[in-house]
């Protein structure tokens, strides 16, 4: 059974969310608070598998609460935002300071929770699957086997060589893994082009965040702007990013609202216009996230002599996306977050 422990400061959203929830056999929510000081109360009382937050609540709001839980009794968190530029201004603060993801508060209030409830216990049951084992791997020293098929394939040997793009994706887990990995980089890096699954108004805020700690100049890609190195392009939620090429420019297309495999924008996108033009001198990183999205598009760029990067099992926060591109023969060699980078300047000579 996963418990849940629900924040917010309106009533009829907690029950409406607490019956929704209690409907699913696998979950049970043992406790409501109604602000950030009720919220720390109840996770060291009721030891929840998971709690969901909500941003804004009087007495202590969700970030304060949060940054007393990661410290004291830290578990996986689910941030409750609003679709606005402050509400996506603190979600991003939240999920560096430690929550495990967000989902957007319905508009139409508690009646649009149908709408994102089958995500969010999806994201739950895989998000606390991973954390039991995290903690009993600490407090035992669990070592789980990884599948044959995996084990048997080795890494390629890394190599130096001529890069000129690279292209990245992430999910569930993504805004930590970014901070891991952007500000490390030298501010002579090629240009990145990323895919973070997100909706519109947080990849702004997102970028403008990680610009704010990073060598390299981080911005929201701009429909038609030129590719420069030095410069990560992130792209913008509610709207497929590509890479083209007019004349000798290489720029990024940001257009098309459509969703491909449930993203907008989704990895594949991106990944499949890469190789159109960038063969062996682009490099493809696949990290934390829920699903497949980019599996398709990095065989595509692995086949056509890319070296791809995934981010190991262990310091993933879904190994989803990584295992699929893994398992497809797509990457070249799996690293720990924390050697993301290294990997990519060890490839690209920096």
């Amino acid at each position: 059974m996963i418990k849940i422990v629900i924040a917010d400061d309106s009533a009829l959203l907690r029950n409406v969310l607490k019956d929704m929830l209690n409907e699913y056999p696998k979950l049970e929510v043992v406790g409501e608070a109604k602000n950030g000081k009720e919220a720390i109360q109840l996770v060291k009382e009721k030891s929840p598998d998971i709690l969901i937050l909500d941003c804004e609540m009087p007495v202590m709001n969700g970030l304060e609460a949060l940054r007393v839980i990661m410290s004291e009794c830290p578990l996986p968190v689910f941030m409750f935002s609003s679709l606005t530029r402050e509400g996506a201004e603190v979600t991003i603060k939240a999920l560096e300071y430690g929550a495990i993801d967000f989902m957007l508060k319905p508009t139409a209030g508690a009646h649009g929770l149908d709408e994102v409830i089958d995500d969010l216990v999806h994201k739950t049951e895989m998000v606390v699957l991973k954390w039991r084992f995290s903690h009993l791997a600490r407090t035992k020293g669990v070592v789980r086997p990884r599948p044959e098929a995996v084990v048997t394939k080795g890494p390629k040997e890394i190599r130096r060589r001529k890069i000129e793009l690279i292209a990245m994706g992430s999910s569930t887990g993504g805004v930590q893994a970014a901070m891991e990995v952007v500000p490390k980089l030298p501010e002579n890096t090629k240009p990145i082009v990323w895919v973070q699954h997100m909706p519109p108004n947080f990849t702004k805020s997102f970028a403008d965040r990680l610009n704010s700690v990073s060598k390299m100049h981080v911005k929201e890609a701009e429909d038609n702007e030129i590719i420069q190195d030095g410069t990560c392009y992130l792209g913008k939620g509610g709207y497929q990013l590509r890479v083209i090429k007019t004349g000798a420019n290489y720029r990024v297309k940001v257009a098309g609202t459509d969703k491909v495999g449930g993203f907008c924008p989704a990895c594949n996108v991106l990944f499949d216009s890469v190789t159109e033009y960038f063969h062996e001198n682009v490099i493809g990183v696949i990290m934390t996230g829920m699903g497949d999205d980019g599996t398709k598009g990095l065989v595509k760029m692995h086949g056509q002599g890319g070296f791809v990067i995934g981010q190991s099992e262990s310091s993933c926060v879904v190994y989803g996306m990584p295992a699929a591109a893994y398992n497809a023969g797509a990457v070249d060699v799996e690293v720990d977050l924390k050697e993301i980078w290294e990997t990519i300047g060890k490839v690209g000579g920096y």
